[in-house]
């Protein structure tokens, strides 16, 4: 081992560490460019133009009340594009002074209709094409602009033109079109300008609520609004009647049907679920009769589904990250330069930095229970298993953590890490070592579920006894398996890993078997949008970083004790989620106070736990894993969860292609859906034949277990 605290041991632990990483000991590092995202935006807001993210090559805005979010600070547009970094970006109207609204011309040569109709021109404004013949027209807004709202008009083949005003969006310049897969282009780049007064007065005589030619169906001309618990069936109903008497085709019922959702359903449904029933109407034949001849009743739509929460994807925190030694030193330049994420270095770095301090300091709320980290990913786009293993090499070299090996004799005071076959392996290894702080290492939840569910094994039960460094013990007849730790004398964490894909299946098994882990556990889920893999950047250290940090752990461990500034918002906070979410945030908040080199937890650190808590209960929530006796319950489970991300309904082959029927066995499979079908829990719709397809609806909404 090197001495740290000399210039010769810090400069020989670097070159070590160098060496390892096969890099040589300094890495040049290239300024930091912007993400699409950021390049897209920043043109917009220096126009003094809102804007908000859009899911990628989409015109989809993703995030809960958008239009309250858009901004034009810069600060927020980084930490967007940090997070979001393919992102389109939406041009969002605000009906204030200042703000800017759009005219949207949705079809070729449609502006010098306008401009011939009226003997006038749209003056010289910004202007941003979305495709041959199509664009948006930027203008600022005037008292006459905000008093006209939004407006539109459409014929047959779908939206004419509109006026977006007040609370709407159009796709910025830059973004890639879903469609056509061009960039949205730029092809005036003239200053925003206030719209001439006889543009709004078009705007207004020719709107689609004045100029809308009645058919004679009552069921077409009427405008009252559908009430929740209707709107399916209604909907269905309303573009079946469009079908047979104006013989629209699948693209014009789709628009049709996208107008009446925004006007007359009280919530709109989804996107999704309104094309699901265009697309479905469209397949059915229109007769010289002017019915639609069914081969069955039409089934989609038919069921309203129950109401079932909007489930927004969890989003990490990444602000209660900055201004942590581990995180500014050494996650984030690595992280800057690699297809990495920080949240999956930074909380299993916390995780272990929190292990070491478990027996060697105390808190002014109590003792400092072990942590368990699960990371959960795509294969081989999150790297997860590579983002632990970082973790491990960083505090190794800080001086904290080691491996357990058969050459292990002493842990001398450093947490070591196992990759366990058992628990009683464990702990016969760490007394022979004379180690009071274990990790357990699991790089796949597979292992780590498969021994905890085999018959008689005691696995489950002591993660959650060593979890809450309860007495540890075994007592064999011979002496070679015996060990015994008593409680508080010892810290035990756990860090495991698992694909997005297959965390259901292994998650519910575990948690069957170990009644309790779950509340002690926290996960990381992968962003929601993934950057682009590109080859690794081999990335170490410095001296001078490992340096601060030995520092900071060991000054908080000569303090020994760290008071608590104020426990009222951790009380608060646990009369809400319980007293395991507010032990759990506890902790976290000591932590940022070690990183943080406080000597108090204050209540900026309490504020950083308690939001990493948050976001570990929004996770759990959005996963919605439920436990899991048997292999039928697992696969449930895992068809119930699909659904509910789904909003209660999901084509049969989407549903195939997520759960692969063909690795459980066609007989298994079928016991499993149709277990759901026969308990009322599910159903299928639809005829199965092109424009119908088959789909599965979930009639039950699960309860959850903290309802």
């Amino acid at each position: 081992m090197f001495d740290l605290n000399t210039p010769e041991g810090l400069q020989q632990a670097r070159e070590q560490l160098a060496a390892q990483m096969a890099v040589k000991p300094s890495v040049a590092v290239e300024p930091e460019q912007k993400s699409a995202f950021e390049t897209r935006a920043f043109p917009l807001i220096e126009r003094n133009v809102p804007v908000v993210p859009l899911r990628p090559r989409t015109k989809i805005a993703f995030m809960t009340k958008w239009e309250n979010i858009a901004t034009t600070d810069r600060e927020q547009i980084t930490q967007w594009g940090e997070d979001y970094p393919d992102a389109n970006v939406a041009s969002v109207a605000k009906a204030e002074p200042g703000g800017v609204w759009f005219f949207d011309a949705d079809r070729a040569g449609l502006v010098d209709q306008i401009e011939s109709q009226t003997g006038q021109t749209i003056p010289n404004t910004f202007m941003v094409r979305s495709r041959q013949g199509s664009g948006h027209y930027y203008f600022r807004q005037t008292p006459a602009s905000i008093a006209m709202g939004n407006r539109q008009a459409s014929d047959q083949q779908g939206e004419l033109w509109s006026a977006r005003v007040a609370d709407r969006y159009v796709v910025g310049p830059l973004s890639i079109h879903p469609e056509t897969g061009k960039q949205y282009e730029v092809i005036n780049d003239a200053p925003i300008v206030e719209a001439p007064q006889w543009l709004i007065d078009f705007c207004v005589q020719n709107d689609a609520n004045k100029t809308k030619q009645k058919t004679g169906h009552a069921e077409l001309d009427s405008e009252e609004p559908i009430s929740e618990g209707g709107r399916n069936s209604a909907l269905t109903s309303i573009l079946g009647k469009a079908r047979q008497v104006l013989a629209m085709d699948k693209d014009q019922l789709l628009a049709y049907g996208l107008s009446v959702n925004e006007k007359r359903c009280k919530p709109p449904l989804k996107e999704s679920e309104v094309r699901t029933i265009a697309n479905s109407i469209s397949g059915y034949e229109v007769k010289p009769t002017g019915k639609l001849e069914f081969e069955q009743p039409v089934q989609v739509g038919a069921v309203e589904l129950p109401k079932i929460d909007e489930f927004q994807y969890p989003k990490f925190p990444s602000w209660i990250m900055k201004g942590c030694s581990m995180y500014d030193g050494y996650i984030k330049p690595l992280c800057d330069e690699n297809s990495r994420y920080p949240e999956m270095m930074f909380v299993p770095g916390m995780a272990i930095l929190l292990n070491y301090l478990g027996t060697k300091l105390h808190v002014g709320l109590g003792k400092i229970d072990g942590a368990m980290v699960n990371i959960i990913g795509r294969k081989g786009r999150v790297m997860k298993s590579s983002s632990v293993q970082d973790m491990f090499a960083y505090y190794q070299f800080v001086g904290i953590l080691d491996h357990h090996n058969a050459a292990t004799r002493n842990a001398e005071g450093k947490s070591l890490v196992w990759t366990a076959g058992s628990t009683e392996g464990v702990g016969v290894s760490a007394q022979r070592a004379n180690c009071k702080n274990m990790i357990l290492y699991f790089d796949e939840l597979k292992t780590l579920s498969d021994k905890a569910g085999i018959e008689g094994s005691s696995m489950g039960g002591h993660l959650l006894t060593m979890l809450q460094s309860g007495k540890f013990a075994n007592e064999t007849k011979s002496p070679k398996g015996n060990f015994s730790f008593n409680p508080g004398e010892y810290s035990a964490s756990v860090i495991t890993c698992c694909t997005d894909r297959m965390f259901t299946k292994y998650w519910s098994k575990l948690i069957a078997f170990s009644d309790g882990l779950e509340d002690r556990a926290t996960l990381i889920l992968q962003p929601e949008q993934l950057k682009d893999v590109s080859p690794r950047v081999p990335f170490a250290p410095t001296t001078e970083q490992i340096a601060h940090e030995k520092q900071l752990i060991t000054n908080a461990v000569a303090q020994k004790n760290v008071e608590v500034e104020s426990s009222m918002e951790l009380a608060d906070f646990g009369k809400k989620h319980g007293p395991r979410s507010m032990a759990r945030a506890a902790e976290w908040a000591l932590g940022f106070a070690v990183q943080r080199s406080k000597t108090t937890v204050d209540d900026g650190c309490i504020e950083r736990g308690i939001a990493l808590e948050k976001y570990n209960i929004e996770v759990k929530r959005y996963l919605n894993v439920r436990e899991a006796e048997t292999k039928e319950a697992v696969v449930q489970n895992q068809i119930i969860q699909i659904l509910m991300h789904n909003q209660g309904r999901v084509s049969i082959r989407e549903l195939n292609k997520r759960m692969r029927p063909d690795r459980l066995g066609t007989w298994f499979w079928s016991q499993c859906y149709s277990g759901l079908i026969k308990a009322g829990i599910t159903m299928e719709t639809g005829t199965g034949t092109p424009g119908d397809p088959k789909m599965l609806v979930l009639l039950q909404v699960p309860e959850r277990d903290d309802d």
